[in-house]
């Protein structure tokens, strides 16, 4: 099938495929076997400027969009789907701050994403919470001139290797949904932890671990958009990411 790419979308794609062949078939038993996150392939792809190519060209990206993200998505994955997801679940975390991030906060974090010096996760997961944002149990507390952050994120992708976590936290539990907000938490940040690595039976290049927030102070600064809008940005974030998911299966 003829999908009209465009020459740069073609050279990205044969960028991709190239060093799905030549850098990721090689070491992909290895990284697999030994559940080692694959720095060394994300660092090859940040050379290669594919870290950046759904961010816009203002922030150090390619600019371009989905199409480049499930073009790339696509062809890692034809070769692991564990290094794959690495790239997608930065991606994933990506998401919310070029949907509802200010343009400082995107002055801020994007260029570190689009030039592979940072990682980035999504926490939106818990042990009773899923892709429901309205049942999440994590809160976050307007303290001052911060939020403070209490609960537990479960099998996030990315999680200890992050960055950068965009993160749903209830600003308003009465609310329900409506009273979800997002914030971008960074590794470091103290009263935020890492819980156990899972010891997953396949992709195992993709590290999954739980966020731990206790009494973790997020700078005002940090809130994406406004109080209870974290269900639209949550939303949003799923209807761009979604391809993803379908380009890795069909790399797969």
């Amino acid at each position: 099938m003829d999908y009209g790419l465009t020459e740069e979308q073609t050279m990205i794609r044969d960028l991709a495929r190239q060093i799905a062949e030549v850098k990721i078939k090689p070491v992909r038993a290895h990284y697999d076997e030994t559940g080692e996150y694959p720095h060394d392939i994300v660092k090859i792809l940040a050379e290669a400027d594919l870290c950046g190519v759904y961010i816009g060209k203002e922030y150090g990206g390619l600019g371009g969009g989905v199409m480049e993200l499930v073009i790339v998505t696509e062809e890692l994955s034809k070769a692991c789907a564990g290094i794959a997801l690495c790239f997608a679940a930065t991606a994933l975390g990506t998401l919310p701050i070029l949907l509802a991030g200010s343009d400082e906060q995107k002055k801020k974090y994007l260029p570190a994403i689009a030039s592979g010096k940072h990682l980035a996760a999504f926490g939106l997961t818990e042990p009773n919470a899923g892709s429901d944002a309205a049942s999440v149990q994590t809160t976050a507390t307007r303290d001052g001139d911060f939020y403070v952050l209490n609960g537990t994120k479960q099998w996030i992708t990315n999680g200890g290797e992050a960055h950068i976590n965009t993160v749903v936290a209830m600003t308003d539990k009465s609310r329900g949904s409506r009273g979800a907000s997002m914030f971008i938490v960074e590794k470091g940040t103290p009263g935020f932890t890492f819980g156990k690595k899972e010891n997953k039976l396949g992709i195992r290049a993709s590290a999954t671990r739980e966020l731990v927030f206790q009494d973790c102070r997020v700078p005002k600064e940090n809130l994406l958009g406004r109080e209870g809008t974290g269900f639209l940005t949550v939303m949003k974030t799923f209807d761009m990411s979604r391809p993803g998911i379908a380009a890795q299966a069909l790399g797969i």
